[in-house]
């Protein structure tokens, strides 16, 4: 009876596995205890996880060693069963956040590991270490060459602790098939390695690099390791994205490449030339400052639809270019600014716009004014200030005709100070926030300020409804 019952079983491996990759990793794991079948099933699973943290606790020292033991037999036999069998790996994730001494101990089995996983043709492989730091170079992993030369992969993602030494540059790098590659925070023996990595990747798609070092020997102390200083990509076809952070000059020439993501380091100089990617449709830049920045002038924003003809999203993030900033485009639909703080005039000729959000955290409000504007637009403003000054807000607000948006949300937070005393006392302080004459006129209230944590509800209360009932006002007669 219980045979006819449990007809799931009897369907094809494909379709277990399927059925194992839609359910939460712990929920997977306890299948294996089902039956043979489902043990067998869940042993053969071609989605490999190993965490250290699953099998490994904090304990005394002799305990943990046994506990190192068992995780290493436990992940030594799981991929030897896929050797062995002669099955296939879809995708094999390892992370490992053990102490610098434990790391070391280990890594000749992760070596054995990555070596089996490449044996058995994984196509997408993750390696995960604690993060690097900058005397801590002699501790890293170097990079097993049978990863380097795995030709089925097709996803290569390093994170951390990781090292591609001197030797790298000598193996022959086989990334025929490679399509993403993600490293983050990892260490290069060679400034140039990086680019002899992405020069042999003929069908790469995507491309991370955050926060990579670049290891100087001559340097001393802390200065034997840099973040990377310049990457140039070119005569990639088939590139449609890019997440470059870290990296002082970056040069991309990929005449596909649809979106791109850079963070300048605020420490540096940087440099930053993509104008010949003429399909580009999403652009974010982030803590880039213009003086620092050797790219955009003034005038940069204004031949976004010349340079960039399907631009369809532009972000800018912490950014300090200009103070004032005309970004014109006939294609561009969303528009993100957030904490723009030099910036005190903005003009936007953006016909067929449906979004725009700007996020600020300060007092010092620019001029934002719409040229021209699609009537769907949806206009999203979200503001935390420090001294709330109604007649700033109200010159701020009255800038957004309703009539011209679609749809409009104003969302204004207090940013208080641990200390109180942080307020003025010359500010105009009112006692009762529900005392306030409804038709009190603007220039009577100069200054609306919040003395205490307890206040801050009722006085925002009183602020912001006050506003909006000026604004109304002066917008709809």
């Amino acid at each position: 009876m219980v045979e006819k019952m449990d007809q799931i079983s009897s369907l094809p491996e494909t379709i277990l596995h399927d059925i194992l990759s839609r359910l939460p990793k712990k929920d997977a794991i306890k299948t294996s205890v089902l039956s043979k079948t489902w043990r067998e099933i869940f042993y053969t699973f071609p989605i490999l996880s190993i965490c250290h943290q699953e099998s490994i606790r904090r304990s005394s020292k002799r305990k943990k060693d046994q506990q190192i033991k068992t995780f290493l037999d436990y992940g030594k036999q799981r991929l030897l069963r896929f050797s062995d069998q002669g099955l296939a790996i879809k995708e094999f994730k390892l992370k490992l956040s053990l102490t610098c001494f434990d790391l070391q101990l280990i890594y000749p089995d992760v070596d054995q590991w990555l070596k089996l996983a490449s044996e058995c043709s994984v196509q997408t492989l993750k390696l995960c270490l604690p993060a690097l730091k900058k005397d801590g170079q002699c501790l890293c992993y170097i990079l097993h060459p049978s990863v380097i030369e795995a030709r089925s992969l097709n996803k290569l993602v390093l994170k951390g602790r990781i090292r591609f030494d001197k030797e790298f540059l000598n193996l022959s790098v086989k990334f025929s098939s490679l399509c993403v590659l993600s490293l983050c925070n990892v260490l290069f023996d060679d400034e140039g390695a990086i680019e002899h990595v992405i020069s042999h990747c003929p069908l790469i798609e995507h491309i991370t690099l955050k926060w990579c070092y670049v290891y100087n020997p001559q340097g001393a102390g802390d200065m034997q390791i840099s973040f990377m200083k310049s990457v140039s990509m070119h005569g990639l076809q088939k590139l449609k994205g890019v997440d470059i952070q870290g990296v002082q000059n970056v040069y991309i020439d990929a005449p596909n490449i649809e979106k791109i993501y850079y963070g300048a380091d605020s420490d540096e100089p940087s440099k930053m030339n993509f104008d010949s990617c003429g399909n580009l449709r999403a652009l974010t830049l982030m803590n880039v400052k213009n003086e620092f920045s050797f790219t955009f002038t003034d005038t940069w924003f204004l031949d976004l639809s010349s340079k960039f003809p399907f631009l369809e999203s532009l972000e800018l993030v912490e950014c300090s270019m200009f103070e004032n900033i005309s970004i014109s485009s006939s294609q561009l639909k969303a528009l993100v600014l957030c904490n723009c703080s030099a910036m005190e005039k903005l003009e936007i000729d953006t016909p067929n716009l449906l979004s725009f959000r700007y996020y600020y955290a300060g007092d010092d409000l620019p001029s934002i004014s719409f040229l021209r504007c699609s009537s769907r637009l949806e206009v999203n403003v979200r503001l935390n200030m420090i001294h709330p000054r109604l007649y700033q807000l109200e010159k701020f607000v009255e800038q957004f005709k309703p009539q011209k948006f679609s749809s409009l949300s104003f969302s204004i937070r207090p940013c208080i100070p641990s200390d109180e005393s942080f307020y003025d006392d010359e500010y105009y302080y009112w006692e009762d926030p529900y005392s306030l004459p409804p038709t009190l006129p603007v220039p009577s209230i100069k200054h609306l300020v919040i003395r205490s944590v307890r206040e801050v509800k009722s006085k925002y209360l009183l602020l912001v409804n006050r506003l909006f009932y000026i604004w109304r006002q002066k917008v709809f007669h």
